[in-house]
């Protein structure tokens, strides 16, 4: 049996298919897993819960990546946020810049993102 290890992440991103993946495969890897479509209900979530990390897209509807970014980075300083995200990687320097922990390319191999996601959590204030 897989030992839990009781880390967070929250899931944002407008597609819902790809947040459930995400979800499932997340699960699998002993995460506990919240989900939300935009920047607005991310920020209502981590209002509910303590998260660990933040998995967001960057082009969402009603608040972007890049607005909900400034808004955690201000709220919640101590919790990394990893941009995940299909655009170019021009915007990466600018998604770390804006306070992001890392950019990731939708399609990246899972096991790569696990990684960035758990050296994510040993850096922050959290850990």
């Amino acid at each position: 049996m897989m030992e839990r290890n009781n880390k967070s992440v929250l899931v944002v991103d407008d597609d819902r298919d790809l947040r459930y993946l995400l979800s499932v495969r997340l699960v699998s890897a002993a995460y506990r897993v919240y989900g939300a479509a935009n920047g607005l209900e991310a920020l209502e979530q981590m209002e509910k819960h303590s998260v660990d990390v933040v998995l967001t897209d960057y082009r969402m509807p009603k608040m972007d990546g890049f607005e909900f970014l400034s808004v955690c980075r201000m709220r919640w300083p101590g919790t990394p946020v990893v941009v995940f995200s299909a655009e170019q990687d021009n915007l990466a320097h600018e998604a770390v810049e804006r306070g992001a922990f890392a950019w990731v390319r939708k399609g990246s191999e899972f096991t790569m993102l696990l990684e960035i996601l758990a050296y994510a959590i040993q850096q922050s204030v959290h850990a």
